[in-house]
């Protein structure tokens, strides 16, 4: 795996789990438009990139972003603002 291949496997993945904690933290209507984000970043990393490591490295670092994103986003939600 290139440079090149590597820094668009971390960014298609981080955009990805970023779109999906999203699409788990908005309401209704909101994330109908964050779902439809995450397939087009999706089809797309997977036009440019056909071979099954590739795919496998995305899905992973994809789920990875997707908890830390989730996570870093509940806390900041429920931890109290200091004042």
């Amino acid at each position: 795996m290139t440079l090149k291949e590597t820094l668009w496997t971390m960014a298609a993945s981080l955009v990805t789990g970023l779109v999906l904690a999203l699409f788990a933290v908005i309401q209704s209507p909101f994330n109908a438009i964050t779902s439809l984000i995450g397939v087009g970043v999706v089809i797309m990393y997977f036009r440019k990139f056909d071979r099954t490591g590739h795919r496998v490295t995305f899905v992973i670092f994809g789920i990875l972003y997707y908890l830390l994103s989730v996570f870093m986003i509940a806390a900041y939600q429920y931890i109290p603002a200091q004042t």
